[in-house]
């Protein structure tokens, strides 16, 4: 599990880290759109509503990943992709962090992570990942879900922690999008 016992030290995260990587939001959110406008007329007013829960909804990235000592967990940076570039912290388990930092970073890897093994199931049952959104917090807890498509289009949306949803997202190909609830950057 994530350890999040500390309160986040937002502004000593807030610069941009030299090793960023971009997740796709460009190419995969016209394809999300795609799907979303084959969904059948029963799931149009869930749709709707989903258009409507993303405009609060900013574009982002994992922009970073690792400790700052002398804390005991590792911390995954997310920063926006459009201006004004804010970014904040979520606190994850060592492990979680090294898994995050080996994705992120492309290294070669000898034995498939959860993250990898979930994915081939996703894709063996043709669904695919088409966007992860962080959508809240509570004290020090952050939550996430994950927006699945099925060979039909039909949306389902499954809760998950953000730390295994970036997991998960790191270890598609192509990435999905990252959404994040504005309020969690806090104010420009």
């Amino acid at each position: 599990m994530s350890a999040s016992s500390e309160e986040l030290d937002d502004e000593a995260l807030a610069s941009e880290p030299a090793d960023s990587v971009f997740l796709g939001a460009d190419t995969q959110a016209s394809a999300s759109e795609e799907r979303v406008a084959e969904e059948s007329p029963a799931q149009t007013d869930s749709t709707a509503e989903r258009v409507t829960q993303l405009a609060t909804k900013r574009r982002s990235r994992v922009a970073d990943v690792g400790v700052a000592l002398p804390e005991t967990h590792g911390r995954v940076v997310i920063a926006e992709v459009d201006e004004p570039h804010r970014s904040f912290s979520i606190p994850v388990s060592l492990d979680q962090a090294s898994m995050i930092a080996t994705l992120l970073r492309g290294l070669p890897r000898q034995r498939p992570f959860l993250a990898d093994v979930l994915v081939d199931i996703l894709n063996q049952f043709t669904l695919s990942v088409a966007m992860v959104v962080i959508t809240g917090r509570r004290g020090d807890l952050y939550f996430a879900e994950l927006t699945l498509f099925d060979k039909q289009a039909q949306q389902r949306v499954v809760p998950a922690r953000p730390s295994d949803a970036l997991l998960i997202a790191l270890a598609s190909s192509p990435p999905p999008p990252i959404m994040v609830e504005e309020t969690l950057f806090g104010p420009v």
